[in-house]
């Protein structure tokens, strides 16, 4: 019997085979498309949600310097 895949794992897998600003770009327009359906709180907090994981990428990098 064979087991679904989580479809985060799928979707991961299918950009990884892209390059960089390939998969970024067809995730703005996924992104766009989602965004507009929320409401201005919600797109708000994942705006922010995704700027703190970025900084702490830049901080975690610097660590290697």
């Amino acid at each position: 019997m064979e087991v679904d895949q989580n479809p985060m794992d799928t979707l991961f897998e299918i950009l990884s085979r892209m390059n960089p600003e390939e998969a970024l770009a067809e995730l703005t327009g996924v992104l766009g498309r989602l965004l507009a359906d929320l409401d201005a709180d919600a797109r708000e907090r994942f705006l922010m949600n995704l700027i703190a994981q970025s900084e702490g990428n830049k901080v975690s990098g610097l660590v290697h310097l």
